[in-house]
């Protein structure tokens, strides 16, 4: 999502189209300027299941996209640190961790996360449930 946009089509034009019952919307907005799109989120929610990747920084953050609407946020050792990880698995278990290191996931996991985004290669060794990318979609990794 982009300027109030899902792929380039509005809100409306979108949910027309889409076909899916799950989202995982990235908002490209919030992780560039920090503005997230709370008003799409709103709107969507009542329709989708709603996976959320906003660039959150801190656990109150995780707390905006899941009370505006997302089912789940996802996290990132990239946009956060520890202290907050680890108060944002406090607060919800509507988490994932995307990262792809396993260092990271691991401590994740002590921590009590329970998902996690990551590559093909350490999804073997990640213990919890795992995603990865798949031509642009998330599927759920099966060994």
């Amino acid at each position: 999502m982009k300027n109030g946009k899902i792929d380039f089509l509005s809100v409306g034009e979108f949910v027309e189209e889409c076909t899916e019952s799950t989202i995982y919307l990235i908002d490209v907005d919030s992780h560039n300027h920090r503005e997230m799109n709370f008003r799409v989120y709103d709107v969507l929610s009542g329709i989708f299941e709603l996976w959320i990747d906003a660039a959150p920084r801190r656990h109150y953050d995780v707390m905006d996209v899941l009370v505006s609407g997302g089912n789940i946020a996802i996290i990132s050792d990239y946009f956060m640190k520890e202290k907050e990880l680890r108060a944002s698995l406090e607060l919800s278990e509507n988490l994932i961790f995307k990262s792809y290191q396993l260092d990271k996931i691991e401590k994740f996991i002590t921590w009590g996360g329970k998902r996690v985004i990551t590559s093909r290669s350490i999804a073997p060794f990640v213990s919890v449930e795992r995603y990865i990318m798949r031509g642009g979609e998330i599927c759920l990794w099966k060994n």
